[in-house]
């Protein structure tokens, strides 16, 4: 990191002046996690069905590429990895494919600067609300810092290139929108089957575990026909399912499939769920894509910025102002925000939106 930071200083001297007009070869990144990936989805789909003779890769984590491998929108993929030698294969690759215009929908730099400007591209687009970015002046963008949903800031980069179609639904690889059954379902019984995310990539945007508990238990005790499955895949995850499963009254309704599942087999679970009740994470955003029902649950974070776009009438949002602990470092932030959710709002959503 530190060796790119100082290679980047002087990077901008390389750049190839902008030329809107050469705009074959794409490059889209948005090489992050699960929700940031999806995200950019609508504007991998605008690009496609507006100028449908580009070439379009896709530079993604390669722990997400087995969730998009397929994806009819893109025509070839570079996979990225951490790592100085990764960077210097990704320039290999940008070069090799004359790519022209790059657009950096969610990336992290300084990686992102080195590869874009060493691999040869004209136009590199960035989604920043930074006024104060230090590579600003290579962008072919400005810095965005208008109050509006993530979705729309992505599609203003492609905006740039005037596209006759604007498409702002998150879409996946169409075989995961056939219902193919994960979860084994007893057919004698007219089971709800509410998926639980309880963990977060930051523990800020975590509604409290002991709130998931006492919600699933007067849920059971007011709805006998309710299975609580359980979704998660870090070490944290772990343990938080598993205290939930121990402190749950009924251990029959709960389906823990914790890690049970690879990335490419999530939507296929999913599909099988009549809810998802998530916190601010890549698993809402993937329901929201498959358009399964979701209850999501804000505090810290702006769901008018980070919260479903799509499907009103089956996404239902619960928005608390717990941006007070924005003020301290991520890392030292507590789940005081989250708590302000009370359990009785969760509950009357969660009965709303699964019809009980």
């Amino acid at each position: 990191m530190k060796l790119l930071e100082q290679i980047n200083k002087f990077v901008p001297y390389f750049k190839k002046l902008s030329d809107v007009n050469a705009f074959r070869n794409i490059l889209v990144v948005s090489n992050t996690g699960l929700g940031d990936t999806l995200l950019s989805t609508p504007s991998i789909v605008s690009l496609r069905k507006s100028f449908p003779e580009i070439r379009i890769t896709f530079l993604i984590n390669k722990k997400m590429f087995p969730l998009f491998e397929g994806f009819e929108f893109i025509d070839d993929f570079v996979l990225y990895s951490s790592g100085f030698l990764s960077q210097l294969k990704i320039i290999s690759e940008i070069r090799s494919r004359e790519i022209d215009t790059i657009f950096l929908f969610h990336s992290n730099g300084p990686e992102d600067i080195f590869f874009s400007v060493l691999g040869g591209a004209r136009n590199i687009l960035k989604t920043t609300d930074n006024v104060n970015h230090k590579f600003l002046t290579i962008f072919l963008n400005s810095a965005n810092i208008e109050y509006k949903h993530n979705i729309e800031k992505k599609l203003d980069l492609v905006k740039v290139f005037n596209p006759s179609i604007i498409s702002k639904k998150m879409l996946i690889p169409h075989h995961f929108y056939k219902k193919n059954g994960f979860i084994i379902k007893n057919q004698n019984q007219n089971y709800k089957y509410l998926g639980i995310q309880m963990g977060a990539q930051d523990a800020y945007k975590m509604w409290p575990l002991e709130n998931f508990i006492k919600l699933a238990n007067k849920l059971h005790s007011n709805f006998l026909n309710i299975k609580f499955v359980l979704l998660g895949s870090t070490d944290a995850e772990y343990l938080i399912s598993d205290n939930f499963e121990a402190a749950i009254e009924d251990k029959e309704s709960v389906i823990n499939l914790c890690g049970k599942s690879k990335i490419n087999e999530l939507p296929i679970l999913i599909n099988d769920l009549d809810l998802l009740l998530t916190n601010d994470t890549g698993a809402m955003h993937l329901a929201i894509a498959l358009q399964v029902k979701t209850v999501s649950l804000f505090g810290p974070t702006d769901s008018k910025i980070y919260g479903p776009y799509q499907d009103f009438n089956i996404h239902k949002v619960i928005q608390v102002d717990g941006s007070f602990v924005n003020i301290v470092p991520k890392k030292q932030r507590g789940s005081d925000g989250m708590a302000l959710i009370s359990i009785d709002q969760v509950f009357e959503k969660t009965c709303e939106v699964l019809g009980l």
